[in-house]
């Protein structure tokens, strides 16, 4: 009998993404610093061969990170532009989404991606580009909501800019207080 033998995790070729998804990890783990490839192959188990089959280099993929994070930790403002504005559905799937459940928003992969931005102009360029898009977003409801030219943008940046700050404070509430705190939240940022 001619049994073959198992493959063993040691050179087996991942795909792009696994590699992307690792990067990320070690990102929110231990920074910009932690991201190399020697690294991300031991702790996936393979081999830098294959990591090469997907990049041209650790530049490759750190561009392709930010990509990830760009489009991955913005959907759930790109889904609250097609909710219904006038009933309050898309106050509260955001609310609930974003600030509640975090469900399509990973806050340490925002902070991660911050704070690798102030250690490059490049990074902090994209991450203003990004901002800029989810506060336009924001400014979007508002208006949907009524609100007019400048009280609109100025609510999404006062909404915006206190999300992040939270995030940035580490407050740590639990999920059950900030639930209570919703209704105030959605009075006091939004408005409704």
């Amino acid at each position: 009998m001619n049994a073959r033998k198992k493959t063993p995790l040691r050179g087996r070729r991942l795909g792009r993404d696994a590699w992307i998804l690792a990067a990320r990890d070690a990102l929110v783990d231990g920074g910009i610093e932690a991201l190399k490839i020697g690294r991300l192959a031991k702790a996936l188990k393979a081999e830098r061969g294959s990591f090469y089959h997907h990049f041209k280099g650790r530049d490759a993929l750190l561009q392709e990170l930010l990509k990830h994070w760009a489009t991955t930790n913005s959907q759930a403002y790109n889904a609250a532009l097609n909710l219904d504005h006038d009933n309050g559905e898309a106050e509260l799937a955001f609310i609930n989404n974003m600030w509640l459940e975090e469900s399509t928003f990973n806050p340490d992969y925002d902070a991660a991606v911050r704070d690798w931005a102030r250690t490059d102009k490049k990074i902090a360029k994209t991450v203003r580009q990004v901002d800029r898009k989810r506060i336009g977003v924001l400014e979007q409801i508002f208006q949907d909501l009524g609100y007019k030219d400048d009280v609109a943008l100025v609510r999404a940046r006062v909404a915006y800019f206190h999300q992040v700050g939270y995030l940035a404070l580490g407050l740590g509430e639990s999920r059950r207080r900030r639930r209570e705190l919703a209704p105030v939240y959605l009075d006091v940022l939004l408005g409704r």
